[in-house]
């Protein structure tokens, strides 16, 4: 199974009555859509085959904004177990649902992400999730454990994205 975890990308902080309102900002939405066309370049023929996201506004706009550079239509699925503070068992227990595809991207918020690759890498992610960044794990049949196979986040200075393949 290809897994890609996908923060969001660059969100308002102010103006909005709560967190779960928050939209993607002009900035954001540029630097994500560089980057998802960089994830969909990269991605080869793992293409994501169900997209899941968190329900907060900015993450539903970088997963719209991800599928729209696949050229795909989805199919997309919102889950709470995506959310910021959601609990790592939670999110990980949505790769382990029957019939899931051979590729998945789930779409979500740190702290969660950083969290969630550890759990699946089993040792540490040295870093935070950068906003809009994308990781590639591949995890075989039968696994709970996964290997990192790259890592892209987006670079502000070059209006590009920079593809790690290691760590």
């Amino acid at each position: 199974m290809r897994i890609y975890l996908v923060r969001h990308g660059k969100a308002a902080d102010e103006g909005y009555r709560n967190d779960e309102e928050r939209p993607l900002t002009d900035e954001g939405r540029v630097l994500m859509r560089l980057t998802a066309k960089a994830f969909a370049k990269h991605a080869d023929a793992h293409e994501p085959e169900l997209w899941l996201t968190s329900p907060l506004v900015r993450a539903v706009q970088t997963c719209e904004i991800a599928v729209h550079a696949f050229g795909a239509d989805g199919p997309v699925e919102v889950t709470r177990a995506l959310v910021p503070e959601g609990p790592i068992s939670t999110a990980a227990a949505l790769l382990d649902r029957d019939g899931m595809p051979e590729s998945v991207a789930l779409v979500g918020h740190e702290p969660l992400m950083t969290d969630l690759a550890g759990h699946l890498l089993g040792r540490h992610w040295p870093e935070g999730f950068k906003k809009g960044a994308v990781l590639a794990l591949k995890r075989a049949d039968g696994e709970k454990q996964a290997k990192f196979v790259w890592y892209l986040e987006p670079a502000k200075e070059a209006r590009d994205a920079k593809l790690r393949e290691s760590f």
